[in-house]
């Protein structure tokens, strides 16, 4: 874990680091940066803690350090504002415990673990206390509607050789470089989660055993249905012939999930639409040429689906999302 420890040195010493605060303030700016939690502290007025948040379309970096505590986050403690994110933090000082679905994950230094924000928790923290992490919407990284990473939520993880360190490594050279990314910060976000994507089902893959069936068949539909969205010709037979299997049987491995082969395709390539849309290094891409991009086969039809689904034009959506980056 050599390149690890010399990135968290380089990027401890790099910039301001922030002043410590008070308990109360200092668990006022965590209610804020990551989630809503209760805190409990045996000695609040001996307590000195530091918090930087900074975010990017979507995603949060946050690096603290702290004495002792404890935090809490009960079901009253749960909003629908922030129960649709994975929280993942990295431990690079003292001890945290995080308990979660019946479990609980003892993190020392190099190790990391996964928490989701829309279930009850618990975090017990020793002095000397510093960890940097990530809060990302779920749907950054999964489109089912079931939690696919409940099985490794509060689970401890190595940041060892490998996928682990090269997914760390990014996320501590972006949050250290966040302000200099400029207009590719979407898209180095973007890639960052996919990253910690690709990272967090390899975890999952580790644990369970084998999937049914059917579920092992739809994520390679799912992957070739992405590979493939560019492809204005891409539909249900073509997709069934690819996994030899008849159209009926794709179009029933689809009701187990409440939607069609259809709507699939077509949310997500409007997914793939909005984000290069919103991105302000395709802004000088005509709003056709990127539906284009995607599959979408006309200028009109782009226009009438992306409507009917989002509730504005292309056009529309573009300005507002740009309006919003900048």
């Amino acid at each position: 874990m050599t390149s690890l420890a010399s990135l968290t040195d380089e990027f401890a010493t790099a910039g301001v680091a922030p002043r410590p605060i008070t308990f109360t303030s200092w668990a006022d700016a965590v209610r804020r940066s990551v989630l809503s939690f209760e805190f409990d502290c045996d000695r609040p007025e001996r307590f000195a803690g530091t918090v930087r948040d900074r975010s990017l379309h979507g995603v949060s970096f946050i690096d603290m350090s702290s004495g002792r505590h404890a935090a809490y986050r009960g079901p009253s403690s749960i909003r629908d504002g922030d129960a649709g994110f994975y929280v993942m933090t990295l431990q690079l000082a003292g001890e945290v415990r995080i308990a979660q679905d019946d479990r609980v994950a003892v993190l020392k230094p190099g190790l990391f673990a996964l928490y989701d924000s829309g279930k009850p928790a618990a975090l017990t923290v020793g002095d000397g206390y510093r960890s940097t992490c990530i809060r990302f919407p779920k749907r950054a990284i999964t489109t089912r509607q079931d939690d696919p990473l409940a099985d490794i939520t509060a689970r401890p993880f190595a940041c060892a050789p490998g996928l682990t360190d090269t997914v760390w490594s990014t996320v501590l050279s972006v949050n250290r470089n966040l302000e200099s990314l400029g207009v590719h910060g979407r898209t180095t976000v973007r890639s960052l989660l996919t990253l910690v994507g690709t990272m967090l089902r390899g975890e999952l893959g580790h644990r369970l055993p084998a999937r049914p069936r059917h579920e092992a068949l739809l994520d390679r539909v799912l992957d070739y249905i992405d590979a493939h969205l560019a492809d204005p010709a891409l539909d249900p037979g073509r997709i069934a012939a690819a996994h030899f299997i008849s159209p009926r049987a794709l179009h029933a491995l689809f009701e187990r999930t409440g939607t069609t082969v259809a709507r699939s395709i077509r949310e997500r390539r409007l997914e793939r639409c909005r984000l290069d849309l919103a991105d302000p290094a395709l802004a000088d891409v005509p709003a056709a040429a990127i539906g284009a991009r995607w599959g979408f086969p006309g200028a009109s039809h782009f226009g009438q689906v992306f409507k009917r689904e989002t509730g504005c034009t292309p056009a529309e959506f573009r300005k507002q999302a740009l309006a919003g980056a900048r």
